[in-house]
């Protein structure tokens, strides 16, 4: 049985969140855009703050899209609704709720995406089915995920790979399947898709210039500072403040290293139903 509420254990810091709000829906999505049309109504789960959700409602203009995610979300959707508001971008909308139970009929939207998403929750597989459940026959089924395993990062660093190892130890304790990204479409044939109508893509993303590798290594930073990953290690003795420290440390140097490369692999699910 699904959690009651999934919960994304990153956490919704303002850094953490910041960060995030820089997605867009080309750097994010663009295995599901030649897909879409100007009228279609877009359902985007686990949204938060909604940067990738207002760019898919500049894709339907004559449409609608709305994001979703969970009431511990509720202020960081608010910034979704400020942005959207201060883009003259209209025809978007934010609202809690919980992705195990949809608060949609059967049949509403024509395209249903998760961003990063299902790898972060206990029962991925019930929330495909949620999303199956609520996108129109013949509408689109989106979703990508980060493969945990395709981690490519240089030079190696003894704070980085500690942080790496207490993320991928809560992890498994929360029950979260490894590998994620290679594991996309196993979960759909368990959640009624047809395997036949099932395509998988990938893409890569990389960090290289000195820009690039701020923006990524002050989230890691921020994750191993402020996220629940830490405040939960911390908790069970798996590391200690100066640890953390280390950690964040580590990520500073990476940041600093103008030789320094990071890389992984998204796996992308379409799926029309």
């Amino acid at each position: 049985m699904p959690r009651e509420t999934p919960k994304y254990h990153v956490g919704q810091t303002n850094n953490i969140v910041n960060a995030f709000a820089k997605r867009t829906a080309e750097d994010s999505c663009a295995y599901l855009l030649s897909s879409l049309t100007p009228d279609m109504t877009i359902l985007d789960v686990g949204c938060g703050p909604g940067s990738i959700t207002i760019d898919l409602a500049r894709h339907v203009p004559r449409g609608h899209v709305v994001g979703i995610d969970i009431e511990a979300a509720a202020s960081t959707l608010d910034k979704g609704r400020t942005q959207a508001q201060m883009e003259g971008v209209m025809n978007v909308e934010f609202r809690t709720g919980n992705g195990y139970t949809l608060p949609f009929p059967d049949d509403t939207f024509d395209a249903t995406h998760s961003h990063q998403v299902l790898h972060q929750i206990d029962d991925p597989v019930h929330f495909m089915r949620e999303m199956h459940r609520v996108t129109k026959p013949g509408g689109f089924i989106a979703s990508r995920v980060w493969d945990t395993g395709s981690w490519i990062l240089h030079p190696q660093d003894e704070g980085i790979t500690s942080f790496r190892t207490m993320t991928q130890r809560i992890n498994s304790e929360r029950g979260l399947v490894p590998f994620a990204g290679r594991n996309l479409h196993i979960w759909a044939r368990k959640a009624g898709f047809e395997a036949g109508r099932v395509k998988i893509s990938t893409s890569t993303m990389t960090f290289r210039t000195p820009e690039e590798r701020i923006y990524v290594g002050e989230l890691f930073r921020a994750i191993s500072q402020e996220s629940d990953f830490a405040t939960m290690a911390l908790k069970k003795g798996y590391v200690t403040g100066e640890g953390l420290e280390r950690m964040a440390e580590g990520w500073q140097r990476w940041i600093d290293d103008d030789d320094g490369p990071f890389a992984w692999i998204n796996f992308e699910l379409l799926y029309q139903k």
